[in-house]
């Protein structure tokens, strides 16, 4: 039998659906304390005006009002040393990452868990996240034999396992999800019933994950990353088309902005691939090239979150993600001799990137993810 779950620290960003979820608790008899996580530094940044303060002082009404402890915890330091400088290096080496993945994997399921259960004595941890699990979303049906499966929220405009594909027993066992069963018009019409006001009507969380959206996503990764000038060519001739300042700034299947003087295309340039040892961005003519559509990948061997969909058999069907805001495709899934995955979706996919996380799912359960090393084949090879 598991102990019961009584006191409960909920993650607080100053934002509707962690203010909901933590109304949810006390309104269900736990004992609620309200944590407010500061991970990064805007002064070091050079950044006036801080968004994170109004985010903390919103958490802090949200508590107030529901007459439950405030706490403030620092992960400045773990955030920069286990997160962001692994987005930057990254970043540096051509790769398309997604560092939401690894900030609640390390930060909001790690090092918070680890102080939630150290220094407040809670039983179980909450957050807002759009999820759920076979668990209840509030534990209720835990048990100590019972495998925790991640599974998709009723909201699917607002999923968010994508986010959460890296987690593990441990932390799913501890997890609770007191809005995964809601839709967020639900979560907006709870907020205003409750006079939640300082909450209700914010806009949605933009950008990378603790640092917020910046109007120059290139602008901001330069101040941290050296620029390293290269070539950008055509990839169907090999003729110099233009120069750049970093592969830093390209991403597969993203248009290149040229400047007038050189030469056009009608259908426009995008990011066929990078190459790191050269510093040599590939072009290719068209938003639908046959180079951006992979017909199969590469992906590294996933933690499943469970039992591995492969451990009976070679191969499996199941769905995969490599975006959040994209639907799930169909694919057939395989080992490689090097332990790595073979995907092969059943119909190509535009801009599959290495570097990116790739989700797979079965029904509304989410199995895990792993990280796409290299494209294998694209519709230019058929």
């Amino acid at each position: 039998m598991m102990s019961v779950v009584r006191r409960v620290a909920c993650a607080l960003s100053g934002g509707v659906d962690s203010a909901v979820a933590a109304l949810l608790l006390k309104r269900n008899g736990f004992d609620v304390v309200g944590v407010y996580m500061v991970n990064w530094d805007q002064v070091e940044e050079g950044v006036n005006d801080c968004p994170r303060t109004k985010d903390e002082a919103d958490a802090r009404k949200v508590c107030v009002r529901l007459g439950i402890e405030f706490h403030v915890v620092d992960f400045t330091r773990e955030y920069w040393n286990d997160v962001f400088m692994n987005m930057l290096e990254n970043y540096r080496r051509g790769l398309t990452v997604v560092s939401d993945v690894m900030c609640n994997r390390i930060v909001k399921f790690d090092h918070l868990h680890r102080y939630a259960f150290q220094k407040l004595c809670v039983d179980a941890v909450a957050t807002g996240h759009f999820a759920r699990t076979n668990l209840g979303d509030f534990l209720e049906r835990r048990s100590m034999t019972n495998v925790a499966r991640l599974l998709m929220s009723a909201d699917p405009l607002k999923d968010q396992t994508y986010f959460l594909s890296t987690l593990t027993q441990k932390q799913l066992r501890r997890s609770m999800f007191p809005v995964g069963s809601m839709t967020k018009p639900q979560v907006r019409q709870l907020a205003a019933g409750a006079n939640l006001t300082e909450v209700l009507n914010k806009p949605e969380s933009m950008g990378i994950c603790f640092i917020g959206k910046r109007k120059s996503f290139d602008s901001f990764l330069d101040q941290y990353i050296e620029p390293v000038s290269g070539l950008i060519r055509n990839v169907d001739t090999g003729r110099v088309i233009g120069e750049h300042s970093g592969i830093h700034h390209f991403t597969l299947g993203k248009r290149i902005r040229l400047p007038p003087e050189v030469i056009q295309s009608p259908l426009g340039f995008f990011v066929a691939s990078t190459d790191f040892a050269s510093q040599t961005v590939w072009a290719c003519e068209g938003s639908l090239h046959p180079l951006l559509f992979a017909t199969e990948f590469v992906v590294s061997e996933p933690e499943w979150i469970a039992e591995s969909p492969l451990m009976k058999s070679e191969s499996v069907l199941v769905d995969f993600r490599c975006q959040r805001t994209h639907p799930a495709f169909e694919c057939v899934l395989s080992r490689l001799e090097n332990g790595f995955l073979k995907v092969v979706p059943k119909n190509p996919i535009r801009a599959a990137a290495p570097g990116q996380t790739c989700v797979f799912y079965l029904s509304d359960e989410c199995l895990g993810s792993g990280r796409i090393e290299n494209v294998i084949t694209t519709l230019a090879q058929r």
